[in-house]
């Protein structure tokens, strides 16, 4: 099967692929809101409540490569679930960066 010929005609209605569920509603959403809830805590001086966030961000990262990974594949074009590997990758390797440097510096204090 071809690119062209897995692609929909124009005008047709499909539903929105799996990829699309877990980038967006399982991957971008949820880890927004674990980093807002791992920055409120870090300015309000809360450092329990930081590291079991940091915990979670990092089983979350663990989960969610693999999950987009998966689903990659049923993208409608193939082009976006090679774009959302890529982020989900990126955006991966930044939480475990941030975490690590951020819990050096709390273990500095």
């Amino acid at each position: 099967m071809t690119v062209a010929s897995s692609m929909p005609a124009s005008g047709s209605k499909q539903p929105p692929s799996r990829l699309w569920r877990v980038f967006w509603l399982q991957g971008v959403i949820p880890s927004n809101i674990l980093w807002a809830v791992a920055v409120w805590a870090l300015s309000q001086g809360r450092t329990p409540l930081l590291l079991a966030m940091f915990a979670l961000l990092l089983l979350y990262t663990g989960w969610i490569i693999p999950a987009v990974w998966r689903a990659a594949p049923s993208a409608h074009n193939p082009n976006w679930g090679v774009a959302a590997r890529g982020l989900t990758v990126a955006w991966g390797l930044n939480t475990v960066l941030v975490v690590f440097f951020l819990t050096l510096q709390l273990v500095a204090q």
